[in-house]
């Protein structure tokens, strides 16, 4: 996506903001409201779930270069927000930011920035000290993009590491890194790892390493035509791809005017499974769904489209048949014959989350997935202000308390198959800053419960954009650890601390200490808010992955993560300033 593109369609979608804000009646639909919905919704079922249009990626196959409403808007603006309760709870937290700055409230200087966690030691379970993270050496080296060429905003950084590669995906582009040296060994567009033509918009990108079958898996939307709504999905033919073209398998699911917003990838032992929120191509939200994709079999062909269990699940409900939102599926790193998807409620602030399980049948290979969400009890939580920076008057986007990733492992100290999320939350009910809400879940009990959480906070600063991961190492021959854990956020603040990466983690249950992985140069604006008072497109979402190459002797796995800071001391308004970090942390 171009720059002089992104900034048209800014303008001329400026305010499909409104638009979704006077709409707000439709995040009511539930059940009884089917029948007022598209014909997709009510399709034949297969025994999958409703049919998944899957086919060979044709780099031919040119784009119109049209976008629907929703997916201009997604571009513009970032991921689309349908619940009027959500708009109005961001409203009230940002107004609160302002009265405090206007008080006085969010005076400190830099040296007062300690964050806290809370204690995280299982019930019952005695805690060990604190251990400090630490950043291993050789191993925090830049990622893709550079100010001076960056040509979209945000990056929207993610990454996975596998057995000898390690690879990134920005917006519009791809990284293959060497695990060992952080050299780059190959780069191109997203369009040319999904395997099409350049003139398709390609952007929300996901990739995962699976241990089992020994691949890289990617999703990424592609938009053809103002109609023509696709996710790209696609997986590397070898552990060891040294490009982004000809050693990956490309495919498409095509559906057509809804617009798949903010897709998320994971897998269970049979199925990868991507999940995403549909919107109508005129804007209205139509509902979540995940679609599940049987996993290659061994070899480094690529198999026919046709060959592929695959289906959809298209209308995701709580256990009362009300809409749930943004469903995020699981990395899993131990493989479990069932694939966890994680949702968030409608209504702010919550307090609640929840599971749908997406299964095999053993009979015919097809993805059978659950009729409805499986409530797991939380503390509150609501949605967090825009973060606030020094110098500038303009706010970094810090999303809806969405959760944006999540990763699945064994945890041996406590013998389950835990899930392990995490999202952006107003810091406290009545907090003035952002903080970060992080899990350890069991989805596997009925009902699901929390195994152990906090709420990493350093008032009057901002915390957001976090990522996640258990120190839990499987490959071929051997797993290891699991009951650690790192997470890796931004972090900023008027009190001189600029947009920056920093990594907490917890050793054996014992409370969290952290780490400053890279600070901020300065602060941080660009084209989609040059004006003082504007907000500034942050990340979506970032990554954070643990090590399938832990050694025995070692004492814990490595964790690899992602993010984005402020790398310019004197940002240009008219440019995208943002600089990613790639970066491997031990607990």
């Amino acid at each position: 996506m171009t720059k002089p593109k992104i900034i048209a369609q800014l303008v001329k979608y400026r305010s499909i903001r409104q638009y979704f804000v006077l709409m707000g009646a439709v995040s009511a639909l539930s059940i009884p409201a089917l029948a007022f919905m598209p014909s997709w919704v009510n399709a034949q079922q297969t025994p999958g779930g409703l049919r998944v249009t899957l086919k060979a990626a044709d780099p031919g196959e040119k784009g119109t270069g049209k976008l629907g409403r929703a997916a201009a808007e997604a571009i513009a603006r970032g991921p689309l927000v349908p619940r009027k309760a959500a708009a109005e709870a961001k409203a009230a937290a940002n107004t609160a930011v302002k009265k405090a700055a206007a008080s006085g409230a969010l005076k400190a200087k830099p040296g007062d920035l300690a964050p806290v966690g809370g204690a995280a030691g299982a019930e019952g379970a005695s805690s060990p000290a604190p251990l400090a993270p630490t950043v291993v050496a050789g191993l925090n080296t830049p990622g893709l993009g550079n100010p001076a060429t960056n040509t979209s905003s945000p990056p929207d950084t993610t990454g996975a590491i596998g057995t000898t590669r390690y690879i990134q995906l920005v917006n519009s582009l791809a990284g293959i890194f060497n695990r060992t040296t952080g050299a780059l060994i190959a780069g191109g567009t997203l369009n040319q790892l999904a395997g099409l033509n350049p003139s398709v918009f390609s952007f929300d990108p996901q990739i995962i390493w699976d241990a089992q079958t020994n691949r890289f898996y990617y999703v990424m939307v592609s938009i053809f035509s103002g109609t023509d709504n696709r996710l790209s999905f696609g997986f590397s033919r070898t552990a060891s791809p040294t490009n982004l073209t000809t050693q990956w398998c490309h495919y498409t699911i095509a559906f057509g005017e809804r617009f798949p917003d903010y897709p998320k990838l994971g897998d269970s032992r049979y199925f990868a499974i991507i999940a995403a929120n549909n919107f109508d191509g005129f804007g209205p939200y139509l509902g979540s769904s995940v679609v599940a994709i049987s996993k290659p079999p061994a070899g480094t062909f690529c198999p026919p489209a046709t060959s592929f269990k695959s289906g959809e699940s298209s209308f995701l409900v709580d256990a009362n048949g009300n809409q749930v939102f943004t469903p995020v599926p699981s990395n899993q790193i131990d493989t479990w014959p069932v694939g966890y998807v994680i949702t968030s409620t409608f209504g702010v602030p919550a307090t609640a989350l929840w599971f749908h399980n997406v299964g095999r049948n053993p009979a015919n290979g097809f993805p059978v997935f659950g009729a409805t969400g499986r409530r797991v009890n939380v503390d509150p939580y609501s949605v967090p202000p825009n973060a606030t920076q020094p110098v500038v008057g303009q706010v970094l986007d810090t999303l809806d308390g969405r959760n944006t990733q999540a990763v699945q492992a064994i945890d041996p100290a406590r013998g389950t198959f835990s899930f392990w999320t995490q999202h952006t939350i107003r810091s406290s009910p009545g907090g003035i800053a952002s903080g970060v809400r992080w899990y350890e879940l069991n989805p596997v009990s009925n009902p699901p419960t929390v195994l152990r959480d906090g709420t990493i906070q350093a008032e009057p600063f901002f915390l957001f954009n976090a990522a996640i991961s258990p120190n839990r190492s499987v490959n071929s021959v051997q797993s290891l650890f699991g009951e650690s854990f790192v997470i890796e956020y931004n972090v900023s603040g008027a009190a001189g601390i600029f947009p920056r990466i920093v990594a907490g983690s917890s050793v054996n249950g014992g409370a969290l200490q952290f780490l400053l992985v890279r600070n901020g140069a300065g602060p941080y604006i660009d084209f989609t808010c040059p004006f003082a008072g504007t907000i500034c497109r942050w990340g979506d979402y970032s990554g954070a992955t643990p090590d399938p190459v832990a050694l025995v002797g070692d004492n814990t796995a490595l964790i690899w993560g992602t993010n984005q800071f402020s790398g310019v001391v004197d940002p240009s308004p008219s440019a995208a300033n943002w600089v990613t970090r790639i970066f491997a942390v031990r607990p």
